[in-house]
């Protein structure tokens, strides 16, 4: 009578759940052990039961109650609580619309299965129903709104135009520039280009468009995509971002001043920066009509002023260009 199967009571804040020994199928073998108990001395032979009689009385004699359940009921309780608290950690987020305007960032909540599941069982085996208090982690987003509170101006922006009748090459460009937008780089993080706009195939949604190979104008899938790179690494130029990686074409682009493109393809040519500022900075890139956009918005205590100079010559017969660029921050 005294041991008897009973519901379990989970809390987690201000919740409660309720395992029911109904649900999971929860037994104890009491009935068992009893005739087991009640028969150790009456096995029927006389002598036999004299001896066990015995026995018990100077040492006595004890039967362990097995406890179970059916793990798999229990398994699903535990998911269908795990749905009710689990909650996904939400970044903050930065938009430009009639100013810069930031979402603020969320916590989530994981609840830790494996963990709690140990907890239960081991009150479920050893008999015990006190309140048990559910295991939950606090999850922080990748961006918190700490991080991103101090980005109130445009650091630098660049603008390029295209023939938008040029399908392929058009789409190309919007595509890239829709990978590269609303990226927020932390101080010290690095952006790659490639990463974001991935492999130039088909199968990863570029078009075929006319690209620069080995000097000559060839079709391919991804044309276009350099023009995003050599728009979002003027932007970049300007900001004062430092920049880590950056290659020029073989031929003067038609869309940039000589010495100020950046050629990307899948091999070895990327544009990288990372962000030198002391607090974060937002990453704007987009399509609009015939023209293709970048902007680094950041902190007004990062602002600094840049010049550029290009000193343009000739190598092997062919136009080259030296860039420089001056950043002067308080004075």
């Amino acid at each position: 009578k005294k041991y008897r199967p009973q519901d379990l009571s989970l809390d987690y804040h201000k919740e409660n759940f309720n395992i029911s020994s109904e649900d999971i199928d929860l037994k104890y073998n009491t009935e068992e052990l009893v005739n087991k108990a009640y028969n150790s001395t009456r096995t029927g032979s006389y002598f036999k039961d004299i001896t066990s009689y015995i026995e018990i009385k100077l040492n006595s004699k004890n039967y362990k109650i097995k406890v179970s359940y059916d793990e798999k009921k229990l398994d699903e309780l535990l998911s269908n609580i795990a749905k009710k608290i689990n909650k996904d950690s939400r970044s903050a987020k930065v938009s430009v619309n009639n100013g810069i305007n930031i979402t603020p960032s969320s916590t989530g909540l994981k609840f830790e299965t494996e963990d709690n599941k140990k907890i239960i069982t081991g009150a479920l085996n050893g008999k015990k129903y006190d309140t048990i208090n559910l295991k939950v982690t606090v999850t922080k987003p990748k961006v918190s709104t700490e991080d991103v509170k101090d980005i109130n101006t445009s650091l630098a922006s660049f603008s390029t135009t295209f023939n938008a009748a040029l399908e392929g090459r058009s789409y190309n460009i919007g595509l890239s520039a829709q990978r590269c937008n609303n990226v927020i780089l932390l101080p010290g993080e690095s952006f790659s280009y490639n990463e974001h706009t991935g492999m130039r195939v088909l199968s990863n949604g570029f078009k075929n468009a006319s690209v620069i190979l080995g000097g000559e104008y060839v079709d391919a899938p991804g044309g276009g995509v350099c023009q995003t790179s050599t728009t979002l690494f003027n932007a970049v130029l300007l900001s004062g971002l430092q920049i880590d990686q950056v290659r020029n074409h073989s031929k003067t682009s038609h869309y940039a001043p000589r010495g100020r493109d950046a050629m990307v393809n899948d091999g070895d040519s990327d544009l990288r920066f990372t962000n030198n500022f002391d607090h974060a900075v937002y990453i704007q890139c987009y399509r609009s009509g015939s023209s293709v956009n970048a902007a680094v918005y950041g902190a007004s205590q990062d602002k600094v002023k840049v010049s550029i100079k290009v000193d343009n010559f000739t190598y092997n017969g062919l136009p080259g260009a030296k860039t420089y660029r001056t950043i002067t921050k308080n004075g």
